[in-house]
């Protein structure tokens, strides 16, 4: 049973009952391949056998249909005769009217059938006479129906046989049916148009629609499809049905299920079969006809026709003529502009197309879009792909589609082009340095320790000090890999070069205030180095300059010695940070500098005011260019940020994506230390478990590596086992110490190891230890690890002095940034003092739970509910919550979605679930059903009826 094609079978019965009675007529059949023409021409021939025939007036017995079927092909084109001899020789086994058909004016068609094929005297002007009497004679008895299929690779004489007959229909009871498939060579000869035009009816097989597909699907495949999987193969196939079944049969052999899930691989099926057929199609087309169709696979599929035409080499006559003929071979996919219709054509042409042909075109196609003016990118496509040497032309192509691919925030892409370039740059010259440098620069962002290499190379090549200078700036300081190249060495060599008289002063002056700052930072492992550090910051005044960059890098590396040798105060450090990020814009370049470590200073002094604005302009800027790295990096500066204001849920989150936007290996130390800060200050050990072995086993970083040993520490403590705690807490602090770090919120092992201690019943060594972390928290004089630093003293000390230290402590936060200890030692204030001042207690914990709430401190917050009551609660959730929140909040907890109160309240789903966050954290609660509860208990669960309702 045909799919789709009842229209064209009803002509067909038409044309026979018309042949039946005496009126015989040419049927037409044409369209693409695969388009079902055969198919359709053995329905006619069938349907032929099975028509119910009455008698014809005048005879005595109903005429019966007699099929003849011949296949024309183009290898038998030259075999005078062959199809009309397909045709009617099986008639001369046909029964008694043999004699008959072959008698009088037919006698020679019984010696053309019965004898030797290839003697040519058989092929003569009686012969077709013949032929055409023995036709006629055989309407006397029977209906002829004479079926050829491929009607454009008959033979001549058989085509002007089968002339003659057709003129002859009409009067006859007589049909012929052909098909001609639409844009083959054959079909396109003079000699056929005759016999085509001659037609009474033309029937013209349409694509196969969507319920068709899943027919044929459910038929091949045996369970029904899923829409999404129907609607691959009605896509892949375009409706055309040899397609589809070559398509299914593919899906059958690998045992692909009709399901949504498939519908990608299907997709991307290339069936044997087909690529046979298509190849097969294309081998047998005129020359211009290929070359138009690898112009179209070279170009894509947003080609215009005049462009197609100029990289085939055709003139506009040739070109459309070609582009028509591609059109009839369902080849062509024609929207706004032309392209192959589907994969299969494309990988097929491929095939067709020698390696160098291909690498010709590819380099013509390039050329020709930048004569245009073409997009660099397309320009480079092409380059890409091509295996030759190319010229210095489509080298600086390749380098402008790497700028505009960096504009567009694709890194990656950019890289690819540069490394093309790189193929064909002549080795050990300056060009290859500069260009590996270029490279160097674009892959920091997404592949810092190649980028690494690639500087390391090209060091080397580049002849003036200044360039060399240039290619080390390339470096993220931030990123790994910064000491696998010795960069100490290169830095000191290249500024005491950049020192000797030469090039431009200012130059040279910038440059090696840059190379300094850099040099500084890897070597703060040095305690002489961090000790140098104070001595030149005074040097600088008490308004250091900072009008150039390298001014500020060199600031801010000055700074951070200073941080974490402690050999300034907090204040002072903090007050110079924030003037150096007065001066600096919000972008994500600054990664590449020695900026991020403003950050790190700037928590270490709790002076982190300014800092996340600054930082989310900076992570939407490295979001739009694309940069995997810089983004990695302002996200730990921010969880940085965020653990200094005591958000650790924040920071937490932070510091997880910051180290799964870039591969493992490409980790920088920057996150790997926000994530191991969080770590501690969550009491989450196992966040420290997804880094990578490189970093968890980098000892050249003394402040990281003591920080992994903390952390191990607290792995034992969770274990149960604080005397393994306190040995790694104490051997973090011996390493710091004998590198110089000192500071006690960036270095704090001493308040680990004396928190353990005093677990432990060591009250001596704790008062010890704590005595000594207090006292370099005061040196330092950051509230944040000064207010921490008398919490734990007040700890290990007797009970007599805890409330005052604890009233102490609580006093210097007031002036801290750290919500979360503020809010902490608030509630052990209050639990402290509760025995004897009930007023003070529950002030404290009023405050104490309002800032738990802010900073989503959730168990703070939870025990300071528990102590305060419903009452208190109650009070400090009604003063808690904006109008907004309580609404949104209403709203909620009578069932309404999200999307449903953003339409009601006309504002955006995001502002909703802001606002439901909020709520959850102030309220102390998680989900809708616990902040219905809390609204109850606050005495805010009011009937609120939405808008608009009834």
């Amino acid at each position: 049973m045909l799919l789709e094609r009842q229209n064209e079978l009803k002509v067909a019965a038409e044309a026979l009952r018309l042949a039946v009675h005496g009126s015989g007529s040419l049927v037409v059949i044409s369209g693409p391949p695969g388009i079902g023409k055969s198919a359709l021409l053995t329905e006619i021939g069938e349907l032929a056998s099975r028509l119910p025939i009455g008698p014809i007036t005048g005879s005595l017995a109903p005429p019966r249909p007699l099929v003849m079927r011949a296949y024309a092909a183009p290898t038998e084109r030259d075999f005078a005769l062959g199809v009309t001899r397909q045709l009617l020789s099986p008639v001369l086994t046909s029964g008694s009217f043999v004699g008959r058909w072959c008698s009088g004016p037919a006698r020679p068609a019984l010696a053309f059938l019965q004898g030797d094929p290839e003697s040519p005297r058989q092929h003569t002007p009686t012969t077709v006479r013949a032929l055409l009497s023995m036709v006629e004679n055989m309407s006397h008895d029977r209906i002829p129906v004479l079926l050829i299929d491929d009607l454009h690779w008959v033979d001549e004489g058989s085509r002007d046989w089968l002339d003659q007959l057709v003129q002859q229909v009409p009067h006859r009871g007589i049909l012929v049916a052909v098909t001609v498939c639409e844009g083959e060579s054959g079909a396109d000869q003079p000699g056929n148009w005759p016999l085509a035009a001659a037609a009474e009816h033309r029937l013209l097989p349409a694509p196969l629609g969507m319920a068709s597909v899943e027919g044929m699907t459910l038929e091949r495949l045996g369970v029904p499809a899923d829409p999404e999987f129907a609607a691959a193969c009605h896509d892949t196939a375009r409706g055309n049905p040899l397609h589809l079944v070559a398509l299914l049969q593919e899906c059958r052999t690998r045992g692909i299920a009709p399901v949504a899930a498939e519908a990608p691989t299907v997709a991307a099926l290339v069936p044997p079969a087909l690529r046979r057929r298509l190849l097969l199609c294309l081998r047998e087309q005129p020359q211009p006809v290929l070359a138009v169709a690898r112009a179209l696979t070279v170009l894509g599929a947003d080609a215009d026709p005049q462009l197609v035409g100029e990289l085939a080499g055709l003139d506009p006559v040739d070109r459309d003529e070609s582009l028509r003929r591609l059109h009839r071979l369902a080849l062509l996919s024609r929207q706004d502009r032309f392209g192959l219709a589907h994969r299969a054509v494309h990988e097929v042409v491929e095939e067709a197309t020698p390696p160098g042909e291909r690498d010709r075109l590819h380099l013509q196609a390039a050329a020709l879009l930048r004569y245009r003016g073409s997009d660099p990118e397309r320009v480079a496509g092409h380059l890409l792909v091509t295996t030759v040497q190319l010229d210095d032309d489509a080298l600086a192509a390749l380098r402008r589609a790497a700028d505009a691919a960096v504009q567009r925030g694709a890194p990656e892409k950019a890289a690819r082009y540069l490394r093309r370039a790189l193929r064909d740059v002549p080795p050990h010259s300056r060009a290859r340095a500069r260009l590996l440098v270029e490279l160097a620069t674009v892959e920091r962002s997404f592949a810092p320790s190649v980028a690494f290499r690639h500087v390391a190379q090209a060091f080397p090549l580049l002849p003036g000090v200044l360039e060399r200078a240039e290619a080390l700036m390339v470096l993220t300081p931030v990123a790994p890999g910064a000491t696998l190249l010795s960069l100490g060495d290169l830095l000191r060599q290249t500024a005491e070069q950049l020192a000797a008289p030469g090039a431009a002063p200012g130059d040279r002056r910038m440059m090696a205030l840059r190379l300094e700052a850099r040099l500084h930072y890897l070597c703060e492992n040095d305690p002489a180095v961090l000790s140098s550090a104070a001595d030149r910051l005074a040097g600088l005044g008490a308004q250091p300059e900072m009008a150039h960059g390298g001014q500020r890098e060199l600031l801010m590396a000055q700074l951070h010695a200073a941080m974490v040798s402690a050999t300034m105060p907090a204040t002072r450090i903090g007050a110079l940070a924030r003037r150096v990020l007065e001066h600096e814009p919000a972008s994500a370049a600054h990664v590449h500098t020695m900026l991020p470590l403003i950050v790190s200073v700037s928590a270490a002094a709790d002076s982190v005011a300014g800092l996340l604005p600054w930082l989310d302009a900076a992570l939407a800027d490295a979001v739009r260019r694309g940069g995997r790295l810089e983004e990695s990096v302002i996200l730990s500066e921010q969880a940085l940020v965020l653990l200094a204001q005591g958000r650790l849920t924040a920071a937490r989150e932070r510091a997880v994506q910051a180290c799964s936007v870039v591969g493992p290996d490409e980790v920088s130390a920057l996150s790997a230390m926000a994530l191991v800060m969080v770590a501690l200050r969550g009491r989450e050990p196992e966040l420290v478990g997804s880094l990578p072995d490189r970093i968890r086993g980098l000892h050249e970083n003394c402040e990281l590596a003591a920080m992994l040993t903390l952390v191990r520490g607290m792995e034992a403590e969770l274990r149960h086992e604080p005397g393994m705690a306190v040995e790694h807490f104490l051997d973090a602090w011996y390493a710091l110490e004998r590198a110089g770090w000192r500071n006690p919120i960036m270095a704090p092992p001493a308040y680990w190891a004396a928190r353990t201690l005093h677990r432990m019943g060591e009250s001596d060594r704790a008062a010890q230890l704590c005595a000594q972390h207090l006292e370099q928290a005061r040196a330092w004089g950051a509230p944040s690890g000064l207010g921490r630093a008398l919490a734990l003293q007040a700890m290990v000390s007797d009970k007599a002095s805890a409330p005052a230290l604890l009233r102490e402590a609580t006093e210097v936060l007031q002036e801290s940034a750290d919500l979360h200890a503020r809010a902490a030692v608030l509630l052990r204030l209050a639990e402290v003092v509760a025995p004897r001042d009930a007023t003070e207690a529950e002030t404290a914990l009023r405050t104490s739970y309002e800032l738990a709430a802010e900073c989503g401190a959730s168990s703070v917050a939870a025990r300071a509910q528990e102590l305060l009551g419903s009452a208190a609660v109650r009070v400090l959730a009604r003063a808690q919550l904006t109008s907004a929140e309580r609404l949104v909040a209403q709203m909620a907890v009578q069932g309404l979605t999200n999307q449903a109160i953003a339409d009601d309240l006309g504002v955006s789903r995001r502002a909703v679930e802001k606002h439901l966050t909020s709520c959850y954290r102030k309220m102390s609660t998680s989900g809708r059903s616990g902040l219905a509860t809390a609204l109850k208990e606050a005495g805010l669960a009011g009937d609120i009826r939405p808008q608009g309702a009834a």
